[in-house]
């Protein structure tokens, strides 16, 4: 019996004679749309795959370096979740390190107001000449400069997947970019 409660034909030890050289016919064709309609029920595509796919294959397409992602537990004195939250507002927050080579990036991620997400950041570096860009499936990225501390900030991002690249000047190694990331 299939997934639709029809009796399939019964197939016999014979009739499983197979040649490549032979084309597809009608029976080949059945068999996978069944096998489609089996994976379609145990595990559906997720209705989002294709723009993370395309969202990945552009950032691979910027040609930058990949940062190793180290989780730190706990809020970092002076960081924003550090103070006493405005009433209301959720306090909730995650810091993230990444590195590569002699860079280092962490970033604070703090809940606003309308489901919205803070992302603040520093580079450890002490130079104005970094760009950072927060690259977002379906959007434009959202640039903004490091500033003499390296420190940096998105005010308002919506949540979801998500990838900075940190751009520095080519004489010290060009693009860096972090793994995708949920905000």
């Amino acid at each position: 019996m299939d997934l639709n409660g029809e009796d399939l034909p019964e197939i016999r030890d014979d009739e499983l004679a197979y040649s490549p050289t032979e084309p597809m016919d009608d029976a080949d064709r059945a068999v996978l749309a069944h096998l489609a309609d089996v994976a379609d029920r145990i595990d559906p595509m997720p209705g989002d795959l294709v723009e993370r796919s395309l969202f990945a294959a552009t950032l691979a397409g910027l040609e930058a370096e990949m940062m190793e992602a180290v989780h730190v537990a706990e809020p970092l004195a002076g960081m924003r979740s550090a103070t006493a939250p405005a009433e209301g507002v959720p306090t909730e927050a995650r810091t993230i390190s990444f590195t590569h080579g002699d860079l280092t990036l962490m970033i604070q991620l703090s809940a606003e107001r309308a489901g919205r997400i803070r992302v603040d950041g520093w580079i450890a570096v002490s130079t104005p000449s970094y760009t950072v860009e927060l690259h977002r499936p379906g959007a434009d990225p959202e640039t903004t400069e490091a500033d003499e501390d390296g420190r940096f900030s998105f005010p308002a991002v919506r949540p979801g997947p998500a990838s900075l690249i940190v751009r520095r000047p080519t004489s010290d190694g060009g693009a860096v970019s972090t793994p995708v990331i949920e905000l």
